[in-house]
């Protein structure tokens, strides 16, 4: 009796129809869909635009920001120099200059807290994609060393070396990064690497090579960074850093 009654079938042919109209895109709010999309597509190519110029100036090593924050500025740093330049040859980064400048847009992502979002995204998949081919070498070497920055941190580099297992054989060097060491004994930059590899999840016992400065905390032979990882890898034989022993003969 419910099957057909006249609610019944007045409902499910309702509900037919919108199945079919949103299968067609042709439901009520076709025209509102079309705007966010096409807004979507927007962001989508502004932001590709940002990205692209920030991975332009790091390849460079040059800096991001100057002292003002503000388009067509003479201290306004690279970064929006460059936002001002292409915008004067691609539409979509010259309509979004207009949008901003106009007031039509609160968000534009060109200050300074969105470049380092930018940056520090950038970076995670470079270092994704530099783990995941030292995995495939399985076997490396790491290279450490230590210096104060300008605020006399103690900054520990870790450089990671493999040789390809892929086409033909190339000795690769990548640097991971600092890692702040709070202190600098032997055990404390020990339990610093390790940690580090295990974040990446980097098997030491794959480790094959150590090379340090001549410093006691890293070469020394009982109380050492490399001692203290020979005793968990007898097979990450210790190399001295030969830059460093030419310095001290020097």
């Amino acid at each position: 009796m419910h099957e057909n009654s006249p609610e019944h079938t007045k409902n499910m042919g309702s509900w037919k129809e919108l199945e079919s109209r949103i299968e067609k895109g042709q439901t009520i709010d076709k025209v509102e869909l079309a705007l966010i999309n096409n807004e979507q597509r927007r962001w989508r190519e502004v932001l590709t635009r940002f990205v692209a110029i920030i991975h332009s100036l790091a390849e460079r090593n040059l800096p991001l920001r100057g002292s003002t924050y503000t388009l067509y500025q003479p201290n306004n740093g690279n970064f929006l120099k460059e936002v001002e330049l292409m915008a004067q040859f691609d539409p979509v980064l010259k309509e979004h200059i207009v949008r901003v400048q106009g007031g039509a847009s609160h968000t534009s992502y060109l200050g300074n807290i969105i470049q380092n979002e930018f940056i520090d995204c950038i970076s995670k998949r470079v270092v994704e994609c530099m783990v995941t081919e030292i995995r495939q070498s399985k076997y490396f070497s790491i290279i450490l060393d230590c210096t104060p920055d300008l605020s006399h941190k103690e900054q520990l580099s870790v450089i990671i070396r493999i040789v390809t297992a892929e086409g033909t054989a190339q000795i690769k060097e990548y640097f991971i990064g600092f890692l702040e060491a709070e202190q600098t004994t032997g055990e404390d930059l020990s339990r610093l690497i390790l940690k580090k590899l295990e974040e990446l999840n980097i098997p030491f016992e794959d480790c094959r090579g150590q090379s340090y400065e001549n410093g006691a905390n890293m070469r020394g032979k009982n109380k050492g960074v490399q001692a203290r990882l020979l005793q968990l890898n007898p097979r990450a034989l210790f190399v001295p850093c030969g830059a460093h022993t030419v310095n001290l003969v020097v």
